[in-house]
């Protein structure tokens, strides 16, 4: 059982680890010096360069607020999370209102059947009298 469990170790070693190697030298690759702009910066901190490709600035707050034009990378992402967000609100709200309304009709539905009980009460209390004389 150890052995086949050090096989596995060291191919998924041998697998995985070349990967990592590339990722990193892409990423040095993309960071290195990012073309000149044809158009200004946007409020975002994003710009196109002459082949219409977007690059945006790298600041510490990300800015989304260029929708459907040059943008960081994150903001559909964040727009996502927060329309998930909105919807969760609102579901909530609308729940808390529907048990309000239902707490509202049982407390109605227990004072008409105490008033029905109690105006049957005082019927009989006055003797019972029938309805056709």
């Amino acid at each position: 059982m150890r052995i086949t469990l050090s096989i596995i170790a060291v191919f998924g070693l041998l697998v995985w680890a070349p990967g990592l190697g590339h990722a990193k030298q892409k990423a040095a690759k993309v960071e290195a010096e990012p073309p000149p702009a044809a158009t200004p910066l946007n409020e975002c901190g994003c710009y196109r360069d002459a082949q219409d490709q977007c690059h945006c600035n790298k600041t510490k707050k990300l800015k989304c607020a260029c929708e459907n034009d040059c943008e960081p990378a994150g903001c559909e992402e964040q727009r996502r999370k927060q329309q998930e967000k909105d919807a969760a609100a609102a579901l909530k709200k609308i729940q808390q209102n529907d048990k309000k309304g239902q707490a509202a009709a049982k407390a109605a539905q227990a004072k008409k059947n105490k008033e029905k009980a109690a105006e049957a009460a005082k019927k009989k209390a006055e003797g019972g009298e029938s309805r056709w004389k």
